[in-house]
């Protein structure tokens, strides 16, 4: 593919929305430098470009983006095979990518219709994901981006209806099965906890290969559904999603002198349900889900996992007590309910999170800090971030990722990923 072939799509398709429609857009720089390896992780330049047009009686948003890396550390130069076919138009190259991000039609009447390329956000947790499954996510920076960044939109129809006074009720039709975008092997991002990937013993060599997305558009198709109301001061949903799970199964087989990983999707019922209230200064937030048909890494390494319905919850508190401040505990806790014995992970697996935030100088420095931690593998990740108002439109960030612990634990594994980043967010109107 020539190199110019993304930028030329990206500008073609923005320049046919440009007469007559409202245009905004967000202009991102970020360079990473990982201070362990002396090395740039990460230089690169983002453009997202919204367009919005009535058409009908409803409107037509169009979100595209284009994004430039000079370090081709995190991009990949290839469509991976986790997109489904419908996915598109999306172009990419190893220092540059295009797309299509979001397009979508929306209309209001005894429904609420939502229609195209689009994301929906289920749960309110920080920095981990319980409910908030029904998008797949980009994984090229593990967890890293934030996740209106890493949430890979789905071609989907979602309809909503008032039911009652303050009740409604949410219904999602998915037929893009694209799922999980997983760092490529070279990456820094790669991931290498015996927790989720097979090991080589050194004996055997070890071969991935690459799983393909499902691809029958009706028979692939993710649903969902949500109902939500208030009562008695609580904000309480009732959630269900039939899906592929968007982490692929990988079974191992012996061929040879090696080990072949065979990689592939399996379906999953999640059943679960969020509540959240505010007493005075505190909020209290909880989700529950009950997932169906989930895998684990086990010791034996033929086939390498096992099969286990899993329960999670997360319960969250806030407070807001202190003025220009924000502090944020969470708890999440997952129960693999029918355990192997010789499984990696831990039956119960905990993590807790704190959120600091505070604002200075009539809220044009902010100072950010999210701590995660795995109370099992005693690994876990420090993020602080600071940001500084300079114009009504730009933001300037200078941010840490480190991480530290157990190197097969889900975060030690990063652990000389370690990075310091600068960058800027510039807003066009």
């Amino acid at each position: 593919m020539n190199s110019k072939t993304p930028i030329m799509a990206f500008a073609l398709f923005s320049s046919s929305l440009l007469y007559g429609v409202e245009m905004s857009a967000l202009l991102k720089y970020q360079g990473s430098f990982n201070y362990l390896e002396s090395d740039w992780q990460k230089q690169e330049l983002q453009l997202d470009v919204e367009f919005n047009e009535a058409l009908g009686e409803g409107d037509l948003t169009a979100i595209t983006r284009l994004v430039v890396d000079g370090r081709d550390q995190l991009n990949s130069n290839r469509n991976p095979s986790s997109y489904s076919s419908i996915h598109g138009p999306r172009y990419t190259h190893e220092h540059a990518m295009a797309e299509v991000r979001e397009l979508y039609w929306e209309y209001s009447g005894d429904f609420f219709w939502k229609i195209g390329k689009q994301q929906v956000v289920w749960g309110e947790a920080d920095g981990l994901k319980l409910l908030d499954v029904v998008n797949p996510q980009s994984y090229r920076e593990f967890i890293l981006d934030d996740f209106e960044d890493s949430r890979i939109p789905l071609w989907m129809i979602k309809a909503e209806m008032q039911i009652l006074t303050e009740s409604e009720l949410q219904l999602l039709w998915i037929p893009d099965a694209t799922t999980h975008d997983l760092a490529h092997q070279n990456s820094p991002y790669a991931l290498r906890s015996p927790l989720l990937v097979p090991v080589s013993s050194g004996e055997n060599q070890v071969t991935v290969r690459e799983p393909q997305a499902p691809g029958k558009i009706l028979q692939d198709s993710d649903v969902g559904l949500r109902f939500s109301t208030f009562l008695n001061g609580w904000d309480i949903t009732f959630n269900y999603l039939y899906h592929y799970i968007d982490t692929p199964v990988l079974r191992s087989r012996v061929s040879g002198d090696a080990i072949i990983v065979d990689s592939d999707y399996e379906r999953s019922h999640l059943i679960g349900g969020s509540a959240s209230s505010v007493m005075e200064d505190w909020t209290l937030r909880a989700e529950v889900a009950y997932e169906t048909n989930r895998y684990y890494r086990t010791v034996d390494p033929l086939p390498g996992v096992t099969e286990s319905d899993q329960l999670g919850f997360v319960i969250g508190l806030d407070y807001q007590g202190w003025s220009d401040q924000f502090v944020s505990f969470q708890w999440f806790q997952t129960h693999i309910l029918d355990p192997s014995k010789d499984l990696y992970s831990a039956s119960i697996e905990d993590v807790i999170s704190l959120l600091w935030d505070v604002s200075f100088m009539n809220e044009t420095l902010n100072f950010r800090v999210m701590h995660l931690y795995s109370l099992d593998h005693h690994d876990g990740l420090l993020r602080p971030k600071v940001t500084y108002n300079l114009l009504s439109n730009l933001d300037l960030v200078l941010s840490m990722d480190r991480f530290f612990g157990n190197s097969e634990g889900i975060f030690g594994q990063f652990d000389q990923a370690d990075r310091i980043s600068f960058g800027f967010e510039l807003g066009l109107d």
